[in-house]
């Protein structure tokens, strides 16, 4: 776990224990309370929410940055390369002459 994380885990324990107590006594504390409870479960889920997007968008990408299989293997986008890299001059071939 993370500082951030323990950090949103500590606000939200303390305001859940304090929530009792603002509402036997006091609107404010009860404000107060339900705000810290939310400040605590965004700083606990925002790290791992992040943390989850990057590792799903390694294993998407194969870690290498780039696709790890073709995107474009049944031409949806017309231009018949499979997801393959051609060179500029593909259109000319050489017979040997």
């Amino acid at each position: 776990m993370t500082l951030r994380e323990i950090i949103g885990l500590i606000i939200s324990v303390i305001s859940l224990a304090l929530m009792p107590v603002a509402w036997m006594f006091s609107r404010i504390l009860w404000v107060v309370s339900a705000f810290m409870l939310v400040l605590g479960l965004v700083l606990f889920y925002t790290e791992r929410m992040a943390r989850r997007t990057l590792e799903f968008e390694k294993q998407k990408t194969g870690g290498s940055g780039s696709p790890s299989v073709p995107t474009d293997i049944h031409n949806y986008s017309g231009w018949r390369t499979g997801g393959r890299s051609e060179t500029m001059d593909h259109s000319e071939t050489s017979d040997g002459d």
